[in-house]
């Protein structure tokens, strides 16, 4: 390693405590659509389009399967654009069933994207993605399959580039769900748009994971932005410059360590900051594998931690 990659993955311990694989269920993100397939097969995903884990698998093969006919290969970036829903979600696992990276952006800049991160394909609003896998096998047969530390996505943002791999997003995921308590036998609503990390933990990843259905339809919980629902459950807070205990409950956004920093004044799973009022410097599992640019790497990763701003 050189002296930049032990910073990096200092600040990605906690304490004593290294990122290593078993501490979480799924060897990659593809790992994470199969399984869930096979464990609740006809359960319904996005339950208001009558999406069930079986059809959004189904769907996830076909997109590998047309991004190999695009030229596409394992490891290769592809940027996507702010697409209907639920197409960016099954994208999105496309894309990892694939073994690629997804470049997600928070500001619309795709030129400055695809400048900064050189993607094999962009897919635009343009591109008809749903009509173009129609034709194609439902079934993959992957030819590679990627670690946890491989990089799993890029967030564009401001002309920063954050990067994430498989590991930091399920761990992520992981610390959201038992940080606002919902498993299998309940069902949630949010309605994001695709142009964060918190999309991505939250509306992509969070309903396959806990194997809690996504609806608007009388939820057990309502996660939204300030102003979103009148009752809301948890609020996702974006711009912020302190923690507060706020009620309901505030899920801080902070794209350094992946998708969420903590819940109110405590830290998500797996994570930790220097001050629980205005943190400074945070480590721990979900610090992301640094930024696309190794200069601000050197700045901000000092001291066994990530310096964020």
């Amino acid at each position: 390693m050189t002296d930049l990659q032990q910073r990096i993955y200092r600040a990605q311990c906690l304490g004593n405590v290294e990122p290593i694989e078993h501490m979480v269920p799924y060897p990659n993100l593809r790992a994470l659509v199969d399984g869930q397939n096979v464990k609740y097969g006809k359960k319904m995903v996005y339950a208001d389009l009558g999406l069930s884990s079986d059809k959004v698998y189904r769907l996830a093969q076909q997109t590998a399967n047309w991004l190999i006919s695009e030229g596409i290969k394992p490891k290769d970036r592809i940027l996507m654009d702010k697409l209907t829903f639920p197409q960016c979600e099954i994208l999105a696992f496309g894309i990892w069933t694939l073994g690629g990276s997804l470049i997600l952006t928070g500001d619309d800049d795709l030129i400055g994207a695809e400048k900064a991160t050189a993607p094999a394909l962009t897919i635009t609003t343009k591109t008809d993605y749903f009509e173009k896998i129609k034709a194609f096998p439902e079934y993959h047969d992957p030819t590679f399959k990627p670690l946890l530390q491989h990089e799993a996505m890029v967030f564009w943002d401001k002309g920063i580039g954050y990067r994430l791999s498989h590991y930091n997003l399920l761990v992520n995921a992981n610390g959201i769900q038992h940080a606002i308590d919902l498993f299998e036998n309940q069902t949630y609503c949010v309605n994001m748009d695709p142009n964060s990390t918190a999309w991505v933990i939250l509306q992509t990843m969070l309903p396959l994971y806990t194997g809690a259905p996504l609806t608007s339809v009388n939820p057990n919980l309502r996660i939204g932005i300030p102003g979103q629902y009148k009752n809301m459950d948890y609020c996702v807070r974006f711009d912020w410059d302190q923690l507060k205990e706020t009620n309901p409950p505030s899920l801080y956004a902070c794209n350094e360590n992946t998708g969420f920093l903590a819940i109110n004044q405590q830290p998500i799973h797996l994570t930790e900051m220097d001050d629980a009022n205005i943190p400074k410097q945070i480590s721990g599992h979900s610090v992301m594998m640094g930024y696309t640019d190794n200069k601000r790497n050197d700045k901000f990763f000092k001291n066994g931690g990530l310096i964020i701003h």
